[in-house]
């Protein structure tokens, strides 16, 4: 494993300069997240083929997408865009902490703000060991011990804090969907991680965590934090996310049993703070959005006497039709679905086909009849017409 290998150390971007050093006591707070997390310059395809492929054919990328390394800065030296969850924990922090104590940044910029001062590193990641289920179908192709592109650069990530010289001052939090990883192969001494967080940053488990660390406190290894019951307690970052990723719903509702996701409680999200979030991202430059959801077709319709799988048309098409109306979204991608609502409400289908295919940057070239050949892909997660097996694995 070769961690000499760099994270774009040449980026400079638009709008600010990647070469600016912070103070020399460094950030109280540092977040940050692998490069090939946070990147969303390059297309969605890069994401997807990041997680996929493994770090010897990274050299096809490097030919496909030469600038994919070039990430633009804020002025300050901070990162422009981050993933979702990391806007999140800093807008979470926020309500405790001075804007100024914290910085969100890529991981070649973190000896900039790391100093004597910081007592906290706060990393969200997604497949920290190359273990997620594309990775684990589409690498082993190549080999079951092939490390995905993704992983590799998480790697690099934590052997840069690892090495850090003020290690010793700060504790290093991992949290996102990549740390059960870590948790379940106790990677926590080869990766130099104090504590895995398993939630949500609205918590006031998760800021207590965070005290503790500026305190010099011991954490637990290990710490499951309570998710929001009201959707007045969901935060909305109000900066630029990767992607321009902005949350509609948590939950879903049907309980399947092996579905953690469906764990958390069935929420959909107030419009006007969507749209102030959709807004935000576009204000610092973002031209794309994409609604983060288990199940699009549920929001407007949740904790009323309607069954989840009859979508509420209405809403749905005013939500969209406004998100990809907004002025500079040029693209907008959707994230899950059902299949069921497509069934029920076959016209909500060609709504929003209507309202959403000019803004879609996917194509089919032979399945689409659309003239510019483009497409709608939703992930569809698994869903059967079985009454007996609805009864067994969806009792809820």
């Amino acid at each position: 494993m070769d961690f000499a290998h760099t994270n774009g150390t040449n980026g400079n971007g638009k709008n600010g300069s990647g070469n600016r050093q912070a103070d020399d006591q460094g950030k109280l707070i540092v977040l940050t997240a692998p490069l090939t997390e946070a990147i969303d310059h390059a297309g969605y395809f890069i994401q997807m083929a990041m997680a996929s492929l493994p770090i010897w054919l990274e050299s096809i990328l490097n030919r496909k997408y030469p600038k994919w390394r070039e990430v633009e800065h804020y002025e300050d030296g901070s990162a422009k865009y981050m993933p979702a969850g990391v806007r999140l924990v800093e807008k979470s922090l926020q309500r405790v902490y001075d804007a100024g104590d914290m910085v969100a940044c890529y991981p070649d910029d973190l000896h900039k703000f790391i100093g004597p001062r910081t007592r906290v590193v706060a990393v969200s990641t997604h497949n920290p060991l190359g273990v997620t289920f594309a990775a684990g179908v589409y690498t082993s192709i190549f080999g079951s011990s092939k490390m995905p592109i993704n992983s590799h650069y998480s790697r690099l990530l934590f052997a840069q804090l690892k090495s850090n010289p003020h290690r010793e001052n700060f504790k290093v939090i991992v949290g996102g969907s990549g740390g059960w990883q870590i948790i379940q192969n106790d990677m926590y001494d080869e990766l130099s991680i104090d504590c895995v967080v398993e939630g949500r940053s609205e918590s006031e488990d998760s800021m207590e965590l965070f005290a503790k660390a500026i305190r010099g406190e011991d954490l637990p290894r290990e710490i499951e934090v309570k998710h929001p019951v009201e959707r007045d307690s969901i935060l909305f970052p109000d900066t630029r996310t990767t992607f321009g990723v902005v949350e509609m719903t948590t939950g879903c509702g049907r309980r399947c049993k092996f579905c953690v996701p469906d764990l958390n409680p069935q929420i959909d999200l107030p419009k006007d703070k969507i749209m102030d979030a959709v807004r935000a991202n576009v204000r610092e430059g973002n031209k794309q959005i994409s609604l983060a959801t288990e199940d699009m077709f549920i929001w407007g319709q949740v904790h009323t006497d309607t069954p989840f799988y009859f979508p509420n048309r209405e809403a749905l098409v005013d939500l969209y039709g406004d998100i990809v109306n907004t002025p500079g979204v040029e693209q907008h991608v959707l994230s899950h679905s059902t299949i069921a609502p497509a069934v029920v409400d076959p016209i909500l289908i060609k709504e929003l086909s209507r309202i959403l295919l000019p803004k879609s940057p996917i194509h089919f070239p032979y399945l689409s009849s659309h003239p510019e050949h483009k497409a709608l892909a939703p992930l569809i997660g698994l869903e059967t017409g079985s009454v007996r097996m609805a009864k067994k694995i969806m009792s809820g």
